[in-house]
């Protein structure tokens, strides 16, 4: 597998309009399909996709350009041939005319004529051609559907569902290895495990229209079971409603789809819930400030207090001057010990003094003074570096690039949430590495409050960007992204 990328989907949303007009002019969405799904096929890649039926439907047409997205952008290298057997069940056309127009998109002239003199010495097509598509069993157009895929040269090759209507698998595995040996790039849509386990060299699993898991196939299959084994253990119609009932609130945890939300379970909804509570709030503030300037400028109220001195005014004056704002330090790659203990890179600690070669550093209850060359120091109100975060996400290592959203959702929200949802390999008080992935929560207290990972393999960043120091920090539009030459690795902040 190599690093070209053939197809890109980058914060891909789907949904549809609101059918009850009130919820249309208030701009609310109707049903929700996709969310910021991000989609990466590399050259040589097999990459099987688990989702439910609808989910792939969604998919599939956003991919190859038949639906618009609500959000998000597809940028594709090469063509695409994306094969449904569902798309072609009620298909009136013969098989023979079929197969003509489909191929002209791909090829022309004498090798257009050739590959036709191929399908058609096939059994299943040559017995077949007079007949109507939706005359055919689904087996037999699955069947028929792979044995065109084969003969098309095509960059991009999108299979949806075809395990399900086929026998013979070890033909489905032959055609796609082929296309993997041509260094094409495979995109395997299902319902079921089984062919992504056998044919798949990468997997992601999308969960209520949202990416779930991404990462090795054997990583993906083991927390996929594991999922399996603990809905299987669900007793009753309550449980049942109530199970997984975070991660499905993940789809309208954003401004635009948190009107849509409807709660599971067996408790009523309250009229509360089908008002803007943000617009109520904003209109009582307007009205409590017309009605108090009302009350100013017609009754002539004067507020009456002790004017203080002006040497009591310039007192105060210097002491906000002066007041030092408050900043903080991350331990460097060398690590920082404080009471015994080695505290590792990116810990966070609080700056409370500083002079010109030192700093007081405290973490929780203790506190210690360093050189300025033994911590990175970090203050949220000075005017680093401006860049756009999707500039330098080119500059991460890919598992970043394909799935930042959803390792990101996590950051500032509660330690205990993401230890329910993330498999961890180390896991301390300070920080969790990611099982199978590199990826290192930092945590401060009970909070996530940054995200460690890799750079891009031979990283030119440096060059690129004409980066002078070890260590840059960058504000971005969420937070900040910190870059360490030396390990090529990031660090990650949203406010």
């Amino acid at each position: 597998m190599k690093n070209k990328i053939l197809l890109k989907g980058l914060d891909l949303s789907y949904s549809k309009e609101a059918k009850d007009f009130k919820k249309r002019m208030l701009g609310r969405a109707g049903p929700i399909h996709l969310k910021n799904i991000n989609i990466h096929l590399y050259e040589g890649e097999v990459l099987g996709l688990l989702s439910d039926t609808e989910t792939l439907y969604y998919i599939k047409e956003v991919l190859s350009g038949t639906l618009t997205p609500t959000a998000g952008k597809v940028k594709t290298h090469g063509g695409i041939l994306s094969l449904d057997v569902m798309d072609h069940i009620n298909n009136p056309f013969s098989l023979d005319s079929f197969i003509e127009e489909l191929l002209v998109e791909y090829k022309s002239g004498k090798e257009l004529g050739k590959t036709i003199e191929l399908l058609h010495n096939k059994p299943v097509i040559r017995n077949n051609l007079s007949k109507k598509l939706k005359e055919l069993s689904r087996k037999q157009l699955a069947h028929i559907l792979l044995e065109i895929s084969g003969l098309i040269d095509v960059e991009i090759i999108i299979y949806t569902n075809f395990h399900e209507h086929l026998e013979d698998v070890d033909k489905f595995r032959s055609i796609v290895n082929m296309h993997e040996q041509n260094g094409r790039g495979v995109l395997l849509l299902e319902t079921s495990l089984e062919p992504i386990e056998k044919m798949a060299n990468y997997f992601t699993w999308v969960s209520y229209g949202q990416i779930r898991f991404e990462g090795s196939v054997e990583k993906g299959v083991e927390i996929y079971n594991k999922y399996l084994r603990d809905k299987s253990m669900v007793k009753n119609i309550e449980q049942e409603s109530l199970f997984d009932l975070e991660w499905k609130r993940h789809v309208y945890e954003d401004a635009s789809y948190s009107e849509n939300f409807k709660r599971l379970g067996k408790q009523q909804v309250s009229v509360l819930d089908n008002i803007n509570i943000r617009k109520i709030i904003i209109t009582l503030v307007l009205v409590f400030i017309m009605v108090l300037s009302a009350l100013v400028i017609f009754m002539n109220i004067s507020f009456i207090g002790e004017s203080p001195t002006f040497t009591e005014e310039q007192q105060n004056l210097n002491e906000d001057v002066t007041s030092e704002r408050l900043s903080y330090a991350f331990v460097d790659r060398d690590g920082l010990e404080m009471d015994g203990t080695m505290l590792p890179q990116y810990t966070l600690l609080e700056v409370t003094a500083a002079d010109e070669e030192n700093y007081t550093v405290k973490y929780r209850d203790s506190e210690k003074t360093v050189t300025r060359d033994e911590v990175l120091y970090f203050n949220p109100a000075s005017l680093y570096t401006e860049e756009d975060f999707m500039t330098l996400l080119e500059y991460t290592s890919p598992v970043i690039q394909n799935n930042y959203l959803f390792y990101s959702n996590y950051l500032n929200g509660e330690r205990e949430f993401l230890e329910q949802n993330i498999t961890f390999d180390v896991l301390d008080e300070n920080h969790g590495s990611v099982a199978g992935i590199p990826i290192t929560y930092h945590f401060s207290g009970d909070t996530v409050f940054s995200m460690e990972f890799e750079g891009a393999e031979n990283n030119t960043i440096t060059e690129d960007l004409n980066l002078s120091g070890e260590v840059t920090i960058f504000r971005v539009d969420e937070g900040f992204m910190i870059y360490d030459s030396v390990q090529n690795n990031w660090n990650y902040l949203r406010r």
